[in-house]
């Protein structure tokens, strides 16, 4: 076996069982950033932040479940070969409860900067 395809195969796996906690990141990152930079330079109203906020939660959430109800393609696009069909369940059943626990952390979170008012605490 080549050791590029072996490489390649070693890191798509191991991308594919976190890319719930991946998309998480993601979604802090951007969230945290966003809403603390809008905020300090009061670029938008407080209303507009809490519902950009929002919309970007559900988008990298509906992300996150795409993921969910597609694994084999995820997996497949990732290490450019058919999952192993041995290991196939333990893979998809560790990456869906890690992508499940994923989108429920972004979901709390979305309901808290939508009802929360954030702008106020940074000021």
């Amino acid at each position: 076996m080549d050791d590029r395809k072996s490489s390649r195969q070693m890191i798509g796996t191991y991308i594919f069982l976190v890319i719930g906690p991946i998309v998480w990141a993601i979604n802090l990152t951007l969230i945290y950033g966003a809403q603390s930079s809008l905020c300090a330079f009061n670029a938008l109203p407080a209303w507009a932040i809490q519902v950009l906020v929002g919309g970007i939660c559900l988008l990298l959430a509906a992300c996150a479940a795409c993921a969910m109800l597609r694994p084999e393609t995820v997996l497949t696009g990732l290490t450019g070969t058919s999952p192993p069909k041995q290991q196939w369940p333990f893979l998809r059943g560790a990456m869906r409860v890690l992508t499940g626990l994923s989108i429920l952390a972004m979901t709390y979170f979305g309901l808290a900067a939508l009802f929360v008012a954030g702008c106020g605490s940074l000021r």
